[in-house]
């Protein structure tokens, strides 16, 4: 078993330059995911002077983890929407519409070789109390234009009760799609090239760049979990979820599913030569809700016997709609792109497009819909009481230690706290004990062998490098 993602194998990453030098430009784009290279690429024409950094390797993140799905049938969450606002619920589905179209049409324009391929997506239940859920998503997707079916006749869920299908999806692999945009924008890419600080300034902001200063009128925070702003603006309005996928060579089939049930299962299939896989994505919780990981994992392999097995975390939204745009009402130098409900494929592209918009100062019809400072009328989402108690249940029970792996030591080292674990070849690494972007405890994930903040979602190896944000400062220990 590998315990990496299936993106991973065997790909050929050419890491870029990191930045060295003083630099003055009119843009700064935080994070090498989807959402910073979607937008650099839609600024490539621009006259703005625009460069992208990147903390690691881009796509290396959350990017990589990605089921990468390019579809509009998206399980519940156009009912969640519909829950308390119909119309909003029309236009987010038109939006995903135009995202694939997007994502669709750069991959065929820029030739970009990462195995686009057309697959049938269905959206089902397994349960009978579910099943009036299905014939009113069906209603709601027919009135809206799509040409879709429903069934109760489909032959990879023996359990099924009813499905609605859509035939007009892909699925593609996203780190070659990341590579091939890198590969195209790679003059104004710099990796291994880590934001130190951010000061605001009359003129703009001054960044602390691998200790270089980068002047620049706008910045963009393009990471999974924004950082460098106020503290609790996410927390308030969405929390992290936890996902665990698994693949395996299987005949490979033309469609793509998700169910609305619990626990979550969504399978899709992978081509690539002479190979071909199925990814599955068994359960997706709560950060506050997790358990030990291995047993997580061992949930999966119950399901299937993978070859391959990783973890991955999303940051879900109180209205169930993504935060693109400025942070603060009236101010478009100061933007971000985040919370996209585990469809960060089709979301993270649209950013791209409503951000550079912003920059261009272009219309854009979606940026009202998905603005940071939007009203939400909390009363009637059930969801908002649920995410302010996982938020503060995933601290305290982080406060605790790592109450779920009882293979970690725990210890105070002239008056620091850290943690240490042995490796499969006993090897004994220590690490400190808190995540340094809010002092969250760390649960250490054996499986991947990464040292995880269930609070926010840093991820850090097993030596204490930090491999995803926010956390921006690694948690290795010097004694």
């Amino acid at each position: 078993m590998k315990n990496y993602s299936l993106w991973l194998e065997k790909i050929v990453v050419e890491e870029l330059r990191p930045l060295k030098e003083d630099m003055d430009v009119d843009v700064v784009i935080i994070g090498g995911g989807i959402t910073g290279l979607s937008m650099l690429y839609q600024l490539k024409n621009s006259e703005k002077r625009v460069i992208l950094v990147e903390a690691n390797v881009c796509g290396m993140g959350v990017t990589s983890k990605s089921t990468a799905k390019i579809t509009p049938m998206e399980q519940d969450l156009y009912m969640k929407i519909r829950g308390y606002d119909e119309a909003k619920a029309s236009l987010y589905l038109k939006s995903q519409l135009d995202a694939r179209d997007l994502l669709v049409e750069t991959i065929r324009k820029e030739e970009i070789e990462c195995d686009l391929e057309k697959s049938t997506s269905y959206t089902y239940t397994s349960d009978t109390n579910k099943i009036k859920d299905i014939e009113c998503e069906y209603q709601f997707l027919s009135q809206n234009g799509l040409s879709v079916d429903i069934s109760s006749n489909i032959p990879f869920n023996s359990e099924l009760q009813l499905a609605v299908s859509y035939k007009d999806a892909y699925v593609f692999h996203p780190l070659k799609y990341i590579n091939g945009l890198k590969d195209i924008l790679k003059e104004k890419v710099f990796e291994r090239s880590r934001v130190k600080s951010i000061i605001k300034t009359e003129e703009g902001y001054i960044l602390n760049i691998n200790d270089c200063t980068v002047k620049t009128k706008v910045v963009v925070i393009a990471t999974h979990y924004p950082y460098f702003f106020k503290s609790f603006f996410l927390p308030l309005k969405s929390h992290i979820e936890v996902s665990f996928v698994g693949a395996k060579q299987e005949k490979y089939e033309e469609y793509n599913a998700i169910n609305i049930d619990k626990p979550i299962d969504s399978i899709r299939y992978h081509k690539s030569g002479k190979k071909s896989f199925k990814v599955h994505l068994y359960d997706s919780l709560m950060s506050s809700e997790v358990g030990g990981i291995k047993e997580h994992f061992a949930n999966l392999m119950e399901e299937e016997e993978c070859e391959f097995l990783w973890s991955n975390n999303d940051v879900m939204t109180n209205d169930s709609l993504p935060f693109i745009g400025s942070i603060k009402k009236g101010d478009n130098t100061f933007l971000i792109g985040t919370g996209y409900n585990t469809w960060g494929m089709t979301n993270g592209t649209l950013a791209g497009k409503i951000l550079a918009d912003i920059i261009e100062e272009k219309e854009n019809s979606y940026r009202e819909l998905f603005d940071p400072n939007r009203k939400v009328n909390f009363g009637k989402l059930v969801s908002f009481p649920l995410n302010i108690f996982s938020n503060a249940k995933s601290f305290i029970k982080s406060s605790k230690g790592n109450v779920n792996n009882g293979e970690v030591e725990y210890e105070t080292i002239d008056g620091v706290e850290v943690a240490s674990v042995c490796d499969k070849d006993g090897v004994k690494h220590t690490v400190l004990a808190k995540c340094p972007h809010m002092k969250c405890g760390l649960i250490y994930n054996k499986v991947e062998e990464t040292w995880d903040c269930m609070c926010h979602g840093s991820r850090f190896d097993i030596d204490g490098n930090v491999l995803e944000g926010p956390s921006n400062e690694n948690i290795k220990f010097k004694p």
